[in-house]
């Protein structure tokens, strides 16, 4: 049962499942997108990368909760379009907000996951995350990965990317085919 919920809420961070309850469709986004632009890394990479860099800082023991969440903003901050996460999060309400009141919404947003999943990583013990290969549809790339736990069936995650100033940000995630974006 602990492994099952260390799963899950592996997955709620690097995918920020938990908040994502409203839709948005791809054209209220599309304002967003950086087309064709040179990319230094491959979005496999980006999602390796992240994977190594949440396992190394978040499951340090000795780590006090406060500086665990700090770190754990960070992470978001470096691979997630935080400001599409809030767009899908508010759904349809996000047209008759300010940039101003969806940037305050982000942080926020960011602060709650953070109190939520955060001290989940102290749990670790043997879990493994193995990225697979990356497919290209239209603006998007879809990055196919593995929670491997040491006691229980392997977790697929497929993580939706998609290019903003020259580098790839995770703007959704499924989890064993369910949408986080979506759902």
């Amino acid at each position: 049962m602990v492994n099952s919920k260390i799963a899950i809420s592996t997955a709620a961070m690097i995918a920020i499942a938990a908040a994502w309850s409203g839709p948005a469709s791809a054209t209220d986004l599309s304002s967003n997108v950086v087309a064709e632009v040179a990319v230094e890394t491959s979005a496999a990479n980006v999602i390796q990368s992240m994977a190594d860099q949440a396992m190394n800082e978040l499951t340090d023991q000795s780590l006090a909760d406060d500086v665990r969440r700090k770190k754990f903003v960070s992470l978001m901050d470096r691979y997630f379009a935080m400001d599409v996460v809030s767009r899908f999060v508010l759904g349809r309400y996000w047209r008759s907000i300010s940039e101003a009141e969806i940037e305050e919404f982000s942080v926020l947003l960011q602060n709650y996951l953070a109190l939520n999943y955060a001290n989940q990583f102290k749990e670790f013990n043997g879990e493994q995350f193995v990225v697979g290969d990356e497919t290209q549809k239209n603006k998007d790339t879809f990055v196919d990965s593995q929670f491997v736990r040491p006691d229980g069936p392997p977790v697929n995650i497929v993580w939706r990317m998609r290019v903003f100033d020259d580098s790839y940000k995770i703007i959704d995630v499924s989890i064993e085919g369910l949408s986080m974006g979506i759902t």
